[in-house]
């Protein structure tokens, strides 16, 4: 497991070396995850902003199909508090932004946007939504609520933690 931020962009980034990096498994990706939203002093160099845009322009790539279906299987495994608190920081976000609910709700055939009633398909069409017409909302939500990457898997995870390494290894570069 990378201690450090330098050790997770060489072993996540490759390194520039030939074997083109260390594979990280499920686990220690839930680890790097944990470490890049934690508040812990031990984190603090772990960014979790970086972390937030990134695995938000990771989501905004994924192909509607495959988001559609991590997104319901994510919401669907969340326990009815998460799953609440997740619509209502979306739909806060997007709200924040000048979206009428109402007409979204219409416009997205939800059977709900009230988030105690909505189910796993209608939540997964509002992030679609959200991922694809207000990004800003996305990584909003995102940031306020952690669990919704890693409970949408670990090839999701992967993404957002390449985006991350390609993002460092960037920043550092210019």
């Amino acid at each position: 497991m990378p201690d450090t931020v330098d050790d997770f962009i060489q072993r996540f980034g490759g390194g520039g070396g030939s074997s083109g990096g260390a594979t990280i498994d499920d686990q220690q990706a839930a680890q790097l995850h944990d470490r890049f939203v934690s508040d812990h002093p031990d984190n603090q160099q772990f960014d979790a902003q970086t972390y937030h845009q990134a695995a938000s322009e990771y989501l905004g790539k994924l192909p509607d199909d495959q988001f559609h279906q991590a997104a319901s299987n994510a919401y669907a495994q969340m326990q009815p508090q998460q799953q609440q608190g997740l619509v209502s920081s979306l739909l806060g976000a997007l709200e924040g932004r000048g979206v009428g609910i109402g007409s979204l709700g219409s416009m997205l055939c939800l059977s709900s946007t009230d988030p105690q009633q909505m189910g796993a398909d209608d939540y997964a069409r509002l992030a679609n939504f959200a991922r694809t017409q207000h990004p800003e909302a996305m990584q909003q939500a995102v940031a306020e609520k952690p669990f919704l990457l890693k409970a949408m898997g670990n090839p999701i995870v992967m993404g957002a933690l390449g985006m991350v390494a390609s993002r460092m290894l960037r920043n550092r570069m210019s």
